[in-house]
């Protein structure tokens, strides 16, 4: 078995995070230091961490909050009431993709900015998905523009998937994060967006998180983001 898949599967961090402890040399094998990625662990070895990675590893948070209308992205208290008011008093915690005051729903907080930006950067193309309740009927015709892509702001939109609820509902997953895309898409066609919310980041989706609540994402849920 690969280093890299012993450690992950026996101390509970993805593979992405094995590899760097091994780079860092805090992994002992058989009583030796191992710095070579894609060294091989047969049965009968015995691997340790040294605890500067153990320790390493309890500094990282990794949360999913169910953001609530009216809570403000922001560290500043002269702006209303913001997310982190929400979470542990953690150092270092920052937001994985804005959601405006008016939007509510999924978002990704750690104190790993590595991670936060796995999440949230644009070349990383990580999915999210929204359901958008809109003050008119849309048509069909206006749910293609904006799955094939619309300027706004100067600016052609990528591709996304887009897809009927009803007459003024529908669902849409977006690879990119244009500040306030959707609302900007929807009043570019006429409409205006009466609600707006995120029910899904890269596969993560929790539908009995309560607004106004986090949990920790789960050991599959970090390498989902971390492997793709």
């Amino acid at each position: 078995m690969r280093m890299n898949k012993y450690i992950s599967s026996h101390f509970d961090v993805s593979r992405r995070k094995a590899d760097e402890w091994i780079e860092k040399g805090y992994v002992v094998l058989n009583g030796e230091k191992v710095t070579q990625l894609g060294i091989q662990v047969k049965e009968g070895d015995t691997v340790e961490i040294v605890e500067q990675g153990l320790e390493e590893k309890k500094e990282f948070k990794y949360y999913l909050l169910n953001k609530p209308i009216g809570f403000v992205c922001t560290h500043s208290l002269n702006e209303g009431q913001n997310i982190f008011e929400l979470l542990p008093p953690l150092a270092g915690l920052t937001y994985a993709g804005r959601l405006d005051k008016d939007s509510h729903g999924l978002m990704i907080v750690s104190n790993d900015g590595k991670f936060v930006y796995k999440v949230a950067g644009a070349e990383h193309e990580k999915c999210k998905v929204y359901v958008v309740k809109v003050d008119a009927p849309i048509t069909d015709f206006d749910l293609d523009a904006m799955q094939n892509g619309m300027i706004i702001g100067g600016k052609m939109t990528k591709e996304a998937r887009v897809e009927r609820i009803n007459a003024q509902k529908f669902s849409i997953e977006l690879k990119e994060g244009i500040n306030r895309q959707i609302r900007r898409m929807c009043r570019t066609l006429g409409y205006y967006v009466r609600d707006l919310k995120r029910v899904e980041i890269h596969g993560i989706k929790d539908e009995v998180l309560s607004e106004g609540y986090w949990r920790e994402l789960t050991q599959r849920e970090i390498d989902t983001i971390l492997e793709n």
